[in-house]
């Protein structure tokens, strides 16, 4: 393995979800900037980077989020970043940019680790709440939030590979789905 390929996966699996951040140290104004930049550089159809960033700082509205998600989204992060679609920007029927905006939080996702901030991925919240909070018009959609901020937890590294979601050639319909890790049903 060369150092590249080190790096990288030392990155992907070094990347966790975390839920617990040091009180009162804010991210810095240009670690916020690498995170847009990484997060734009995500790949997108054709090009097309139907999507648009809201960074919050401020305290307040920091708050009004997080106090807007019901279960899994109170957590101390000093910041976040609203990931948005605006698919106006997308020339064919059917597709809102989801995809495009996903690999999008991704991207910051590693890059904060990369950079030794601590993350973790919203995606279940509100719309219209979110919408309302952040004067978000009705033709953009609001994709995924993202907390950052500086870890006061640390998690090892892993892989979460599971051999029963591989499929070799075909889907296999008959196969058993049993609840997977982290399954909150």
């Amino acid at each position: 393995m060369d150092l590249f390929e080190q790096h990288v996966f030392a990155g992907i699996f070094g990347r966790r979800s975390i839920r617990n951040y040091v009180e009162g140290r804010e991210v810095e104004p240009e670690k916020i900037m690498k995170l847009l930049q990484a997060a734009m550089a995500a790949p997108s159809a054709c090009n097309i980077q139907p999507w648009d960033f809201i960074v919050v700082t401020d305290p307040d509205l920091v708050r009004q989020v997080k106090e807007s998600i019901e279960r899994f989204g109170n957590y101390n992060a000093p910041m976040l970043i609203a990931v948005c679609s605006y698919p106006d920007l997308i020339p064919w029927q059917g597709d809102t940019g989801m995809a495009d905006c996903c690999a999008a939080i991704e991207n910051m996702l590693l890059a904060a680790t990369a950079m030794g901030l601590g993350s973790v991925w919203i995606g279940s919240f509100k719309r219209d709440r979110i919408r309302q909070i952040l004067n978000i018009p009705e033709h953009v959609v609001p994709v995924g939030l993202a907390y950052f901020g500086y870890p006061a937890e640390s998690r090892p590294p892993r892989t979460r590979y599971l051999e029963e979601a591989v499929h070799w050639q075909r889907y296999d319909p008959e196969r058993p789905h049993p609840p997977r890790p982290g399954h909150i049903l």
